[in-house]
């Protein structure tokens, strides 16, 4: 089992939430490719970023920290590469503005902020490096400016909202 999951389910839960109650609305189909270009940077910095992870070691050295084993480099490498895979489908469904697509993307941004916050607090916990440190505020940036795209293409859920579906909340 790995310990990572368990430090996003807050995220997760508020990304559930904001998909549910703020849907795509109405915007320049300008807005939505500009969402998506930046989700995409996000994710190449992701990618970095799991690199940087990966090579320095989080896998072994940070379930330790909490009295569990370390985790296997596969089961690693696999947890991160099924995330990249769902962030990329979710970049063509938010293209066609699936409301369910938006999940994914909330869920990036709000794991990129806690991934700045987290990395230079683990750093202070060890009183050293700990990997992951150095491009933690990048993908922190990040997390910052995709929520920014998505507060402008989405909108709270009222009777009379119309979405990119043509319905009202």
């Amino acid at each position: 089992m790995l310990l990572a999951p368990a430090g996003l389910y807050l995220p997760l839960i508020i990304a559930v939430v904001l998909t549910v109650f703020r849907p795509p609305r109405h915007v320049e189909p300008g807005a939505q490719k500009k969402l998506v270009e930046v989700f995409l940077i996000g994710i190449a910095c992701q990618c970095i970023h799991c690199i940087e992870e990966f090579v320095t070691g989080i896998h072994l050295l940070f379930p330790p920290l909490f009295g569990l084993a370390p985790v296997s480099a596969e089961a690693f490498v696999g947890f991160n590469v099924f995330w990249i895979g769902i962030w990329a489908l979710a970049a063509f469904g938010v293209l066609r503005g699936a409301q369910i697509a938006y999940f994914p993307v909330w869920f990036f941004a709000l794991a990129m902020c806690l991934n700045a916050i987290a990395h230079p607090l683990l750093s202070l916990w060890v009183g050293d490096y700990f990997p992951g440190l150095i491009t933690s505020p990048i993908v922190g940036i990040m997390g910052i400016v995709i929520l920014r795209q998505l507060l402008q293409t989405t909108t709270w859920v009222t009777n009379d909202t119309p979405t990119m579906s043509g319905k009202a909340g």
